[in-house]
Protein backbone atom coordinates (compact mmCIF):
# COMPACT_ATOMS: atom_id res chain seq x y z
CA UNK A 1 0.00 0.00 0.00
CA UNK A 2 0.97 3.62 -1.14
CA UNK A 3 2.00 5.99 1.81
CA UNK A 4 -1.21 8.06 2.58
CA UNK A 5 -0.50 12.04 1.01
CA UNK A 6 -1.72 13.11 4.54
CA UNK A 7 1.52 11.34 6.27
CA UNK A 8 3.36 13.43 4.02
CA UNK A 9 5.91 15.90 5.10
CA UNK A 10 7.92 18.75 3.68
CA UNK A 11 8.51 18.87 0.00
CA UNK A 12 6.32 15.87 -0.65
CA UNK A 13 3.39 17.28 0.82
CA UNK A 14 3.88 20.82 -1.17
CA UNK A 15 3.39 19.01 -4.22
CA UNK A 16 0.38 17.22 -3.26
CA UNK A 17 -0.98 20.25 -1.80
CA UNK A 18 -0.51 22.37 -5.38
CA UNK A 19 -2.12 19.68 -7.27
CA UNK A 20 -4.82 19.13 -5.21
CA UNK A 21 -5.22 22.93 -5.53
CA UNK A 22 -5.06 23.41 -9.44
CA UNK A 23 -7.70 20.86 -9.49
CA UNK A 24 -9.98 22.38 -7.30
CA UNK A 25 -9.13 25.22 -9.27
CA UNK A 26 -10.29 23.40 -12.99
CA UNK A 27 -13.11 22.00 -11.14
CA UNK A 28 -14.23 25.53 -9.79
CA UNK A 29 -16.48 24.16 -6.81
CA UNK A 30 -19.77 26.53 -6.41
CA UNK A 31 -21.91 26.71 -3.56
CA UNK A 32 -24.92 24.34 -5.58
CA UNK A 33 -22.90 21.98 -6.96
CA UNK A 34 -23.03 18.22 -6.37
CA UNK A 35 -19.36 16.68 -6.99
CA UNK A 36 -18.57 13.27 -7.20
CA UNK A 37 -14.62 12.34 -6.48
CA UNK A 38 -14.16 8.74 -8.38
CA UNK A 39 -11.13 6.77 -6.92
CA UNK A 40 -10.97 9.03 -3.79
CA UNK A 41 -8.59 7.09 -1.89
CA UNK A 42 -7.75 8.79 1.37
CA UNK A 43 -9.35 12.12 0.80
CA UNK A 44 -6.89 14.70 0.58
CA UNK A 45 -8.03 16.37 -2.41
CA UNK A 46 -11.71 15.50 -1.99
CA UNK A 47 -11.03 17.85 1.26
CA UNK A 48 -10.22 20.99 -1.59
CA UNK A 49 -14.14 20.84 -2.73
CA UNK A 50 -15.43 21.83 0.20
CA UNK A 51 -17.14 24.79 -1.37
CA UNK A 52 -19.60 22.96 -3.14
CA UNK A 53 -22.71 21.75 -1.42
CA UNK A 54 -22.44 17.90 -1.76
CA UNK A 55 -19.43 16.29 -2.04
CA UNK A 56 -18.92 12.41 -2.51
CA UNK A 57 -15.64 10.38 -2.71
CA UNK A 58 -16.05 6.87 -4.28
CA UNK A 59 -13.00 4.05 -3.69
CA UNK A 60 -12.53 0.16 -3.28
CA UNK A 61 -10.22 0.65 0.14
CA UNK A 62 -12.12 0.36 3.44
CA UNK A 63 -8.60 1.45 5.34
CA UNK A 64 -8.14 4.42 2.62
CA UNK A 65 -11.91 5.18 3.32
CA UNK A 66 -11.93 5.23 7.09
CA UNK A 67 -8.61 7.57 6.71
CA UNK A 68 -10.33 9.34 4.89
CA UNK A 69 -13.41 9.65 7.33
CA UNK A 70 -10.94 10.65 10.04
CA UNK A 71 -9.14 13.33 8.48
CA UNK A 72 -11.58 15.07 6.33
CA UNK A 73 -13.93 16.93 9.02
CA UNK A 74 -16.66 19.01 6.58
CA UNK A 75 -20.08 17.34 7.70
CA UNK A 76 -20.98 17.35 3.41
CA UNK A 77 -18.18 15.36 2.52
CA UNK A 78 -19.26 11.94 2.42
CA UNK A 79 -17.59 9.02 1.54
CA UNK A 80 -18.55 5.54 -0.20
CA UNK A 81 -16.97 2.22 -0.50
CA UNK A 82 -18.31 1.02 -4.07
CA UNK A 83 -16.78 0.06 -7.50
CA UNK A 84 -16.33 2.62 -10.09
CA UNK A 85 -17.52 0.39 -12.55
CA UNK A 86 -20.58 -0.33 -11.42
CA UNK A 87 -21.71 3.32 -9.30
CA UNK A 88 -24.42 3.32 -7.10
CA UNK A 89 -26.24 6.74 -7.90
CA UNK A 90 -28.72 7.49 -10.03
CA UNK A 91 -28.48 8.98 -13.57
CA UNK A 92 -27.28 12.60 -14.09
CA UNK A 93 -27.22 13.11 -10.33
CA UNK A 94 -23.75 15.32 -10.31
CA UNK A 95 -22.78 18.55 -11.49
CA UNK A 96 -18.96 17.62 -11.47
CA UNK A 97 -17.16 14.75 -11.58
CA UNK A 98 -13.45 13.84 -11.18
CA UNK A 99 -11.22 10.84 -11.38
CA UNK A 100 -7.68 11.22 -11.01
CA UNK A 101 -4.67 9.10 -11.36
CA UNK A 102 -7.17 5.69 -11.53
CA UNK A 103 -7.29 5.12 -15.32
CA UNK A 104 -3.74 4.05 -15.88
CA UNK A 105 -4.11 1.10 -12.99
CA UNK A 106 -7.27 -0.80 -14.13
CA UNK A 107 -7.10 -2.54 -17.47
CA UNK A 108 -8.82 -1.53 -20.58
CA UNK A 109 -12.36 -3.24 -20.01
CA UNK A 110 -12.55 -2.08 -17.06
CA UNK A 111 -11.58 1.55 -17.89
CA UNK A 112 -14.42 1.68 -20.29
CA UNK A 113 -16.72 0.62 -17.68
CA UNK A 114 -15.70 3.38 -15.20
CA UNK A 115 -16.46 6.00 -18.29
CA UNK A 116 -19.48 4.80 -19.15
CA UNK A 117 -20.54 4.59 -15.39
CA UNK A 118 -19.33 8.33 -15.27
CA UNK A 119 -20.98 9.17 -17.88
CA UNK A 120 -24.15 8.02 -16.61
CA UNK A 121 -24.43 10.11 -13.42
CA UNK A 122 -22.77 13.58 -15.12
CA UNK A 123 -25.48 15.91 -15.75
CA UNK A 124 -25.42 17.54 -19.36
CA UNK A 125 -22.84 20.48 -19.55
CA UNK A 126 -21.27 19.27 -16.73
CA UNK A 127 -17.63 19.31 -15.74
CA UNK A 128 -15.15 16.19 -15.98
CA UNK A 129 -11.32 16.83 -14.80
CA UNK A 130 -9.28 13.24 -15.39
CA UNK A 131 -5.33 13.38 -14.04
CA UNK A 132 -3.14 10.75 -15.20
CA UNK A 133 0.72 10.75 -15.05
CA UNK A 134 1.92 11.48 -18.95
CA UNK A 135 3.44 9.53 -21.21
CA UNK A 136 5.15 7.80 -18.49
CA UNK A 137 7.32 5.17 -19.39
CA UNK A 138 6.25 1.91 -17.49
CA UNK A 139 9.02 0.08 -16.07
CA UNK A 140 8.31 -3.47 -13.94
CA UNK A 141 9.86 -4.81 -10.87
CA UNK A 142 10.21 -8.52 -9.61
CA UNK A 143 7.36 -9.29 -7.62
CA UNK A 144 7.23 -13.26 -5.72
CA UNK A 145 9.25 -14.29 -9.05
CA UNK A 146 6.81 -12.41 -11.38
CA UNK A 147 7.43 -9.22 -13.23
CA UNK A 148 4.86 -6.80 -11.85
CA UNK A 149 4.45 -2.99 -13.17
CA UNK A 150 5.99 -0.58 -10.42
CA UNK A 151 3.42 1.54 -8.62
CA UNK A 152 0.82 -1.02 -10.65
CA UNK A 153 0.46 1.53 -13.62
CA UNK A 154 -0.76 0.08 -16.32
CA UNK A 155 -0.40 2.19 -19.96
CA UNK A 156 1.05 5.10 -20.78
CA UNK A 157 -1.52 7.32 -21.43
CA UNK A 158 -1.99 11.00 -22.28
CA UNK A 159 -4.59 13.44 -23.67
CA UNK A 160 -5.66 11.14 -26.73
CA UNK A 161 -5.91 8.58 -24.69
CA UNK A 162 -8.09 9.36 -22.01
CA UNK A 163 -10.65 11.64 -24.98
CA UNK A 164 -10.63 7.86 -26.71
CA UNK A 165 -12.39 6.42 -23.69
CA UNK A 166 -14.98 9.05 -23.75
CA UNK A 167 -17.89 8.56 -25.24
CA UNK A 168 -17.72 10.34 -28.58
CA UNK A 169 -18.43 13.78 -29.44
CA UNK A 170 -19.95 14.04 -25.95
CA UNK A 171 -17.12 15.26 -24.39
CA UNK A 172 -15.02 18.94 -25.32
CA UNK A 173 -11.68 18.99 -23.86
CA UNK A 174 -11.62 22.93 -22.81
CA UNK A 175 -8.31 23.09 -20.32
CA UNK A 176 -5.54 21.10 -19.63
CA UNK A 177 -2.34 21.44 -17.33
CA UNK A 178 1.06 19.89 -17.14
CA UNK A 179 1.90 19.36 -13.23
CA UNK A 180 4.57 20.03 -12.37
CA UNK A 181 6.79 20.95 -15.42
CA UNK A 182 9.84 20.55 -13.90
CA UNK A 183 10.85 19.72 -10.07
CA UNK A 184 12.12 22.62 -9.13
CA UNK A 185 8.95 24.56 -8.92
CA UNK A 186 7.29 22.03 -7.02
CA UNK A 187 9.61 21.66 -4.29
CA UNK A 188 12.19 24.33 -3.97
CA UNK A 189 11.51 26.75 -0.76
CA UNK A 190 11.98 30.15 -2.95
CA UNK A 191 8.07 29.21 -5.20
CA UNK A 192 6.56 27.75 -1.55
CA UNK A 193 4.37 30.42 -0.63
CA UNK A 194 3.70 31.80 -4.26
CA UNK A 195 0.18 32.21 -4.46
CA UNK A 196 -1.48 30.11 -6.52
CA UNK A 197 -1.90 31.91 -9.88
CA UNK A 198 1.96 33.25 -9.66
CA UNK A 199 2.59 29.28 -9.13
CA UNK A 200 0.61 28.31 -12.22
CA UNK A 201 1.88 31.40 -14.06
CA UNK A 202 5.85 29.56 -13.66
CA UNK A 203 4.08 26.32 -13.88
CA UNK A 204 2.73 27.17 -17.63
CA UNK A 205 5.92 29.02 -18.85
CA UNK A 206 8.20 26.43 -18.23
CA UNK A 207 6.27 23.76 -19.69
CA UNK A 208 7.17 25.45 -23.21
CA UNK A 209 10.43 23.44 -22.34
CA UNK A 210 9.44 20.29 -20.17
CA UNK A 211 5.62 18.67 -19.81
CA UNK A 212 5.38 17.38 -16.40
CA UNK A 213 4.70 13.61 -14.93
CA UNK A 214 1.15 14.63 -14.18
CA UNK A 215 -1.07 15.76 -17.19
CA UNK A 216 -4.76 17.24 -15.57
CA UNK A 217 -7.95 17.46 -18.13
CA UNK A 218 -11.00 19.78 -17.78
CA UNK A 219 -13.98 18.10 -19.78
CA UNK A 220 -17.68 19.98 -20.58
CA UNK A 221 -20.25 17.50 -21.41
CA UNK A 222 -22.49 17.73 -24.55
CA UNK A 223 -21.07 21.30 -25.93
CA UNK A 224 -20.43 22.89 -28.77
CA UNK A 225 -17.13 21.69 -29.29
CA UNK A 226 -15.62 23.91 -31.93
CA UNK A 227 -16.00 27.04 -29.89
CA UNK A 228 -14.72 25.83 -26.96
CA UNK A 229 -11.62 24.36 -28.50
CA UNK A 230 -10.65 27.59 -29.88
CA UNK A 231 -11.34 29.21 -26.83
CA UNK A 232 -8.70 26.33 -25.26
CA UNK A 233 -6.12 27.30 -27.44
CA UNK A 234 -6.42 30.74 -26.54
CA UNK A 235 -6.14 30.42 -23.13
CA UNK A 236 -3.92 27.28 -22.62
CA UNK A 237 -1.84 27.55 -19.86
CA UNK A 238 1.58 26.07 -22.42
Amino acid sequence: MHQSIWMLRGRSLHRQIRRAQTTALLLNPRPNDVILDVGCGDGFITSHFHNASFVVGVDLSWSLLLLARRKVKHSHINFVCADAANLPFRDSCFDKVTMLELLEHVPRETQERICHEVDRVLKKKGVLVISVPYKEKITYVRCNGKLVPRWGHLWSMDEDKVTALLPRQSYTLTTKYHLPNVELLSVAIIFKHLPLRYWLLLNNMLGRLRKGYWILLKYVKNTKGKRLLKLAKRKGPY
